[in-house]
């Protein structure tokens, strides 16, 4: 059992502490034991269990988290919109992601609060995804109120290194090299990536390159040092959005664009260093990193709605500078046979310098300055993370965080205003913008699991999350406090069948103190009150055979918003998601995985509805201990899908009439990729 095992690694370290070095040349002992999962959503995803699934792009990892729905619009370099426990979470809003510990979601971005840009990551270097939904880990803060992504990178690989090509449909190309060298101690390893598509819309055009680096290096005395470095640059262009009547009634195709000069570029260079090992009684982790990253993005969502002269074409830029330090101290006390004490304590500290502008453009080139801001943020957090175990059965789980956000705004910014004596709409250019202000928050956490067998587990869990305000959002008003979400959440997990079978069940809900909307047209959040959500979830995973792997995943949400008009459903949110996946690894080489996803009915503002939809993907793959050859089919059954979904007005032409209805992006069609891969 799990406490046992906690307890011979704690008596054996303090032997050793309090009897001073031997002689004799020491005994290495490794204990391994699965870490204790907190809820039954609490789930770690291998480096063993990825090689089931496909995992080509970004968005192939985002689709191994259970629940968790993605689509893309504006280009492949856009940050993915995200849904998950029926949070519309726009580009990060309600997800924190971090990579080896590192955040990677974009306080007070001109895209949206949060924005979460994961196109940087290679598949490939990643070797565990750890997903933790709800606000129930005190060493969590801003952003990890629908649920965390942490992404664990590798230091190594069984092989010196390995080239890879893919072509494919649409013009796509892609190749990778990587390079691991040394040992467990001292591990070395790169990998470049680099690849090119045409895109099945016109236009779609991407060109990206990445590179990825990872040092590792432990002594013998357990004290570690990590390096990483990620670097990324992205080219595309965007058919972008379109109204979804002109395309049902053939006045234009599914892939086409009104505005063909839509764009995203973004560079990226990340690096952290982080250095742990045994302290006193315990163990102490620090970490340092530095980010910076530069987006510009040229959208055109209403076409001629505000603008019938020049189009209502935007840029969207934002140039940022952040950093951080962290810092944690653990250990555990034994107070007697069956109770034991583990104890953390952290503080987090993260600095953002951020200069980012929006503007109106015609084919890119501006003709009026929006707004332009110079932002400086800072934020602080400190926790405590406290877990009890009682015996061979019960965890308590508990923890309190306090977190304070100072932002300094400065810059100027148009602001529409009615005249109230003419009724006329009045618009004010370069009103100076210059203000300090401040937001807290306090987050308690609460968890309980019961062991009722070596099988059979059931979780309980409360917590408190908070998302902040964009620091120009804070900058225009009074309400500076951070948003909370409040979770309540009864799950249960049982695996038997020597682990081959693996069944989860919760029910869980939420309560938000208001849904924020992102609107680009004037680039801040829009508030739309309170939000109340409940949810089932079912998860599924049965290994009949040890190369054969099948699993499903139900999930029910009920969400509604108090508007000013009563309670009314959540916009964009869909209430039923569904994944099936069959995978096969034979061990002659013979390897397959199908995956369906289903998107639920989801409601949208103005009363409009869109249906559900069914998508199946393919993998057919040999494999040697050299070489490797795949198949990858998107869409296997060519269906007719929308990807993105939304419901606002637009003008398609200079003077015609106004769409009321939904405003949509193609699903991909069809696509057939081959990828080769050569081991040394």
């Amino acid at each position: 059992m799990l406490p046992f095992a906690l307890l011979l690694a704690f008596q054996g370290f303090v032997y050793a502490t309090e009897n001073g070095p031997v002689e004799e040349e020491p005994e290495e002992i490794t204990i391994t034991a699965e870490r204790p999962q907190t809820a039954s959503s609490d789930q770690t995803i291998r480096d063993k269990d990825l090689k089931y699934f496909p995992r080509r792009t970004a968005s192939d990892l985002m689709r191994l988290v259970p629940g968790l729905h993605i689509t893309q619009h504006t280009g492949g370099a856009k940050a993915h919109q995200i849904f998950l426990r029926g949070f519309d979470a726009e580009h990060g809003q309600d997800i924190l992601a971090t990579i080896d510990g590192i955040p990677i979601n974009e306080v007070s971005h001109v895209h949206g609060q949060g924005y979460l840009d994961l196109h940087f990551l290679i598949p490939e270097v990643v070797s565990q995804i750890r997903i933790l939904k709800g606000p129930y880990d005190s060493r969590l803060g801003n952003f990890a109120t629908a649920g965390s992504i942490n992404f664990t990178s590798l230091a190594s690989k069984p092989y010196r290194s390995s080239f890879r090509t893919g072509l494919g449909m649409f013009g796509t190309y892609s190749g990778m090299a990587d390079l691991s060298l040394g040992s467990s101690d001292r591990a070395f390893y790169l990998a470049l990536q680099g690849n090119r598509t045409d895109g099945f819309t016109d236009p779609g055009q991407l060109e990206a390159f990445r590179a990825f680096l990872r040092v590792h290096v432990k002594e013998q005395s357990g004290q570690t040092l990590d390096a990483l470095y990620a670097g990324y640059r992205a080219r595309s262009r965007a058919a972008d959005i379109l109204p979804a009547s002109l395309i049902e009634t053939g006045l234009i195709g599914r892939f086409e664009a009104l505005d063909d000069s839509n764009r995203v570029d973004v560079d990226r260079h990340l690096v952290g260093l982080t250095f742990q090992g045994p302290l006193g009684q315990g163990r102490f982790m620090l970490r340092g990193y530095y980010n910076f990253k530069d987006t510009r993005i040229f959208s055109n969502y209403t076409f001629y709605y505000f603008n019938q002269r020049y189009g209502d074409q935007l840029e969207q830029s934002d140039f940022r500078h952040y950093g951080g330090l962290e810092a944690a101290y653990s250990f555990l006390s034994s107070i007697n046979d069956q109770i034991s004490l583990a104890q953390e304590y952290g503080i987090q500290y993260r600095s953002d310098a951020i200069f980012q502008t929006q503007a109106n453009t015609v084919k890119r080139v501006r003709f009026n300055v929006m707004n332009n801001y110079r932002i400086g943020e800072h934020n602080l957090g400190i926790y405590t993370h406290q877990q009890l175990l009682l015996g061979e059965r019960w965890i308590l789980v508990g923890g309190l965080r306090y977190d304070l956000n100072a932002a300094w705004v400065s810059g100027t910014q148009d602001v529409k205003e009615l005249d109230i004596y003419t009724n006329q709409v009045v618009i004010r250019n370069n009103l100076a913008r210059d203000s300090v202000s401040a937001a807290h928050a306090i987050s308690p956490k609460l968890s309980a699991v019961c062991s009722l067998s070596d099988e059979w587990q059931i979780f309980l869990n409360f917590g408190r999350g908070f998302v902040t305000r964009q620091a120009r959002d804070q900058a225009n008003k009074e309400e500076l406090f951070a948003y909370a979400v409040n979770s309540l959440e009864i799950s249960t997990r049982w695996s038997g069948w020597n682990k081959r079978l693996s069944i989860g069940l919760g029910v869980w809900w939420m309560h938000k103190d208001s849904e924020l909307v992102f609107d680009s047209e004037f680039g801040g959040s829009v508030a739309r009150g309170p939000s109340h959500r409940v949810g089932l979830e079912l998860e599924l995973r049965y290994q009949p055979i040890s190369w054969v792997w099948l699993s499903t995943d139900f999930f029910f949400i009920h969400g509604r918003l108090d508007s000013e008009s009563g309670w009314q459903p959540i916009p964009n949110a869909p209430s039923l998601m569904m994944t099936n996946i069959a995978s096969l690894r034979h061990p002659g080489g013979y390897n397959a995985t199908i995956r369906g996803r289903l998107l639920g009915p989801r409601r949208h503002d103005g009363g409009l509805e869109s249906a559900a939809y069914y998508v199946l993907d393919l993998i057919l793959a040999y494999e040697t201990s050299r070489f490797e050859i795949a198949f990858e089919i998107e869409n296997l059954l060519d269906s007719n899908w929308y990807d993105s979904i939304f419901a606002y007005p637009s003008r398609p032409e200079p003077s015609g009439p106004i769409d009321n209805g939904r405003q949509v992006t193609p699903g991909s069609p069809f696509a057939l990729r081959v990828t080769l891969t050569y081991k040394i």
